[in-house]
């Protein structure tokens, strides 16, 4: 589960970083997109059990 984790986080940050490059709102962006991710597979993995 912390491999799905860290390969998720790891693609958000590159495609943050791919779109916007050093603007100074790609920190807050990836912040958000990982709580919402994290969230998401929280949800499916206690769906799941």
């Amino acid at each position: 589960m912390l491999i799905l984790v860290w390969f998720v986080v790891c693609i958000i940050f590159y495609f943050v970083q791919l779109i916007l490059g050093d603007s100074g709102h790609s920190l807050e962006l990836f912040a958000v997109l990982t709580a919402v991710a994290l969230f998401l597979i929280s949800k499916i993995k206690y769906k799941i059990k």
